[in-house]
């Protein structure tokens, strides 16, 4: 698969809903969540997550992908989240990309945002058109992965 030049796929990872969004020549071009099937056990959220992260990699051929880092809330959801970001890993290993990996505090220190309510304001109004008909309940989890990509585009202006 021949990745797409100057693509980033962002992933909001969580075992109930994944937020994405795809950067291409730095513009946000397309949104959306992974919602995960609540009566489905674990393991088959793991296969599903990964029919979907797969399908991403597969449509849109990114030769970036952001994750959010894990951080410390509680063991029982960290082993959990850990498994959906290890499927990530493996679909991009599969396909020889190198995930990278950034902590939301590192996103929203840069932006100066200190709640995921003023992350999501703050994307909202940066793209104005495209999350019109979006909220903070239904898209925080997209409007935080579309924050990460903002955060990488920026990085990448400064260091390069």
């Amino acid at each position: 698969m021949e990745k797409v030049r100057n693509s980033i796929l962002s992933l909001d990872v969580s075992s109930v809903c994944t937020g994405w969004s795809y950067f291409r020549d730095g513009k946000l071009r397309n949104v959306g969540k992974i919602e995960m099937p609540k009566k489905h056990s674990l393991q088959e959220k793991l296969w599903w997550f990964k029919s979907q992260v797969d399908g991403f990699l597969r449509i849109f051929k990114p030769n970036e992908v952001i994750v959010e880092e894990t951080y410390l809330k509680n063991v029982k959801t960290l082993k959990t989240l850990m498994q959906f970001i290890t499927v990530v890993n493996m679909s991009c290993y599969e396909l020889n990309i190198e995930p990278i990996f950034i902590y939301t505090t590192t996103v929203r220190s840069k932006f100066g945002l200190k709640t995921k309510e003023e992350v999501f304001e703050f994307v909202k109004d940066k793209y104005k058109k495209q999350l019109k008909d979006h909220n903070f309940e239904s898209s925080n989890d997209i409007t935080d992965s579309i924050a990460m990509g903002l955060y990488f585009l920026e990085k990448g202006k400064n260091n390069g």
